[in-house]
């Protein structure tokens, strides 16, 4: 049996917890050992949480011990998961069971895809990503490393999202667009043309956000 350990004691920390219980691996791959978190005090006024053992920075690996990390931005995660990574930490995706997985759709390590997402046939989940809650990942969909994705998207089919993208919620992705590494989608935006490296584009259509 493995213990899972949250990186992470925020509320979506708490959020994940909730995940991690609903899964089909809990009791039966693993059990639930705790939470990671510098601010060792978040939890004191919750009841029904497993302890903060340490900061993440200094925990010390066990023998059994996967992690899975809880950050929604996606640059402190990064940053989080390599130093976790250097330390020889084993991640685990939780996958929530109301969530739909496409035929030969493909899901990395430490991903973690909510209630009642989409997930189409053939597409690509990398490495550490976060899908949110009844969000579509359309057939043939690529998302990259540490990307996010908020609760209510919709990724038509083909759609590309590089490494460390964030789309905000209710935005939509239209058929085949490209989303450079790094950059952000507004929520609610209508995004109908590639977007570029490390910039945010906002609105309906979506444009950069500097011109408007």
């Amino acid at each position: 049996m493995k213990n899972l350990i949250i990186i992470g004691a925020r509320g979506f920390g708490c959020d994940i917890y909730d995940l991690a219980l609903a899964c089909q691996g809990h009791r039966t791959e693993y059990q639930i050992k705790g939470f990671l978190d510098e601010k060792k005090d978040s939890l004191d006024e919750f009841e029904n949480y497993p302890p903060i053992l340490s900061s993440y920075e200094d925990y010390i690996i066990k023998k059994n011990d996967v992690f899975i990390c809880a950050f929604g931005d996606v640059r402190s995660k990064k940053k989080c998961v390599e130093t976790m990574l250097k330390k020889g930490a084993d991640f685990i995706s939780l996958i929530h069971p109301s969530a739909h997985i496409g035929t030969n759709a493909k899901i990395g390590r430490g991903s973690i895809v909510l209630n009642n997402a989409f997930l189409g046939a053939h597409c690509i989940i990398e490495d550490f990503v976060l899908i949110q809650l009844s969000t579509v990942v359309g057939h043939n969909v690529e998302v990259g490393n540490y990307s996010r994705v908020d609760c209510h998207v919709v990724c038509i089919g083909g759609v590309i999202l590089r490494d460390e993208v964030t789309i905000h919620t209710s935005a939509i992705i239209n058929h085949g667009v490209v989303v450079g590494k790094g950059a952000t989608v507004g929520a609610g935006s209508f995004v109908i043309r590639k977007v570029k490296e490390n910039i945010t584009v906002i609105g309906n259509p979506a444009i950069n956000s500097k011109f408007k």
